[in-house]
C-alpha cells in the first residue's frame, strides 16, 4: 500500500521540535516560515547563557529536520514557527527505501544536506562564494510539484475524480466491435476540471504505490461498464459473442500474490463471467522476475481470465518466455502499425508477429490503427483484432453506448 503524504500545521510561535529530542522525519515547508536556533552555551563574559543563536530562517520549499532523518540521531537544533506554517512530513521510511531511483523528492533531501554541509565548510575556512544554488532550486521546484501532484491524486481518489474511457477493439474478420480496452482518465477537480495526461499521473502512481488503488478502481469500473455494454449490444439486436473488456494491470499490482485475491473478489462481486475479462500486462513484468511472473499469471489464469502482453516488441521481448507463460494475446505496439505502410521493415515486423501468434495459438491485437490502408494491410496479414483512431478514440461510457446503438462496421 502506498505511504500517505500528509501535512502538519503549526501556529506562529509554536515549537516544532527542540534540540536533543529524538526525531525520524523531515519537513518540507509549503507555506509560512520557521526559525532554526541553537542554544548559546556561553556569554561574551564566559558565563553560561540561556538565550539562543538564530542560524537560519526557512520559507516555502525549504526542508528542515533532514539530518536526524538520515542518521536517526537526536535533533541538533530547535525549530520554531515564525508565522502560521504548514509543512509536508517526509517519512524516514520513505526516504531510506529508494535512494537510487532518482526520485526528485529524495534527490532534493540529499542535495539540501550536501549544500548545507558544503556551506558550513566554506564558513569554517573563511572562503567566499559557496556552491551555486541554481540546480538545487530546480530540484526543489520539481520536488514540490511532485508532492503537490501526489496530494492532488490522493484527493482525486477520495473525490471520485478518476473515470474510465473505453476504446473499441475490432474483430478484423467481421469489422464489428469485439471488446473494449479500458483507459483511465483523471479529471482533476471533478466535472468541468482539467484532464491530466496519463503520461503524467500513471508514472507518479507507479512510483508512489497509488497504482494499486487505481488498478482496483479501473477493474471495478471496467467490469461494471462492460456489463452495461453487453446489455446495449442485446438491445441493439446485435447477434454476436459477449464483448470482452481489457484492463491494464501494473506489475506493482502483482508484486505480491495476495493481490490476486483482491482481483478475484472484484470480479466475483461484479457478477461478470471471467471468460470475458482480459488483463493487459507489460513485458517488463515478465523479464524482471520470470518465476514470479509465471506463478502470478498461472493463478490469474486459474480464475478463468485471459492474459495479454501489452506493447509487444518495444524493448524486452524474449521469445523464451512466450512459451513458458500462459498467454492468450499479444498486443503489438502502435509504433510498428503507424509505420507499416511507410516502412518495409515495420511491415515485416508486424507480419512476423502475426505469424508468431498463429504458431503459438494465441491472438494478436494491433494498436494505433489510424489509416484505412493500415486496417486493410492488417486484414491481409491475418491479424485478429485492431484498435485505433481510425475506428474510434477512447470514449466515455455514454458515448460508447451511443456508438453501440449505431451498429458500427469497419
Amino acid at each position: 500500500m502506498a505511504e500517505m503524504i500528509f501535512t502538519r500545521k503549526y501556529a506562529a510561535g509554536e515549537v516544532i521540535f527542540r534540540a536533543g529530542e529524538m526525531g525520524r522525519d523531515a519537513y518540507l515547508i509549503e507555506r509560512g516560515r520557521v526559525r532554526v536556533t541553537l542554544p548559546r552555551t556561553t556569554t561574551h563574559s564566559g558565563q553560561a547563557g540561556g538565550d539562543e543563536v538564530v542560524i537560519a530562517e526557512l520559507g516555502p520549499g525549504e526542508i528542515f529536520g533532514e539530518m536526524s532523518m538520515i542518521d536517526d540521531a537526536p535533533r541538533s537544533a530547535t525549530v520554531t514557527a515564525v508565522e502560521d506554517t504548514e509543512a509536508i512530513v517526509i517519512l524516514r521510511a520513505r526516504f531510506l527505501r529508494p535512494l537510487q531511483t532518482g526520485n526528485p523528492l529524495m534527490n532534493l533531501v540529499m542535495r539540501v544536506v550536501l549544500s548545507r554541509f558544503r556551506n558550513a565548510q566554506f564558513r569554517l575556512v573563511g572562503a567566499t562564494g559557496g556552491p551555486s544554488g541554481s540546480s538545487l532550486e530546480e530540484i526543489r521546484a520539481l520536488a514540490l510539484d511532485r508532492l503537490q501532484h501526489e496530494k492532488a491524486m490522493r484527493h482525486g481518489l477520495e473525490a471520485d475524480e478518476f473515470e474510465m474511457h473505453y476504446q473499441p477493439i475490432i474483430d478484423l474478420a467481421t469489422g464489428r466491435i469485439a471488446g473494449f480496452e479500458s483507459l483511465m482518465r483523471w479529471r482533476r477537480g471533478g466535472p468541468g476540471g482539467e484532464m491530466v495526461s496519463p503520461g503524467l499521473f500513471i508514472p507518479l502512481a507507479e512510483e508512489t504505490g497509488l497504482i494499486v488503488d487505481l488498478g482496483r478502481l479501473a477493474l471495478r469500473h471496467g467490469l461494471r461498464d462492460r456489463n452495461r455494454f453487453a446489455r446495449a449490444f442485446a438491445e441493439a439486436g446485435q447477434d454476436q459473442a459477449e464483448p470482452f473488456i481489457s484492463v491494464n494491470v501494473s506489475g506493482l499490482q502483482l508484486a505480491e500474490l495476495d493481490e490476486i485475491g483482491e482481483i478475484a473478489a472484484i470480479i466475483s462481486q461484479s457478477e461478470t463471467d471471467p471468460a470475458v475479462v482480459k488483463l493487459e500486462i507489460t513485458e517488463t513484468l515478465m523479464v524482471q522476475n520470470i518465476a514470479h511472473a509465471t506463478e502470478a499469471l498461472k493463478q490469474l489464469k486459474g480464475l478463468g481470465l485471459s492474459i495479454a502482453i501489452d506493447d509487444f516488441g518495444t524493448g524486452y521481448s524474449s521469445l523464451s518466455y512466450l512459451h513458458q507463460l500462459p498467454l492468450d494475446t499479444l498486443k503489438i505496439d502502435r509504433a510498428f502499425i503507424t509505420n507499416m505502410d511507410k516502412s518495409d521493415n515495420s511491415r515485416r515486423v508486424v507480419h512476423s508477429v502475426v505469424q508468431l501468434a498463429h504458431a503459438l495459438g494465441i491472438e494478436m491485437v494491433a494498436e494505433g490503427i489510424e489509416e484505412p490502408v493500415q486496417l486493410a494491410a492488417l486484414r491481409d496479414l491475418g491479424c485478429h483484432y485492431g484498435q485505433g483512431y481510425h475506428m474510434s478514440r477512447p470514449l466515455p461510457v455514454d458515448a460508447v453506448l451511443e456508438l453501440i446503438a449505431s451498429r458500427p462496421h469497419w
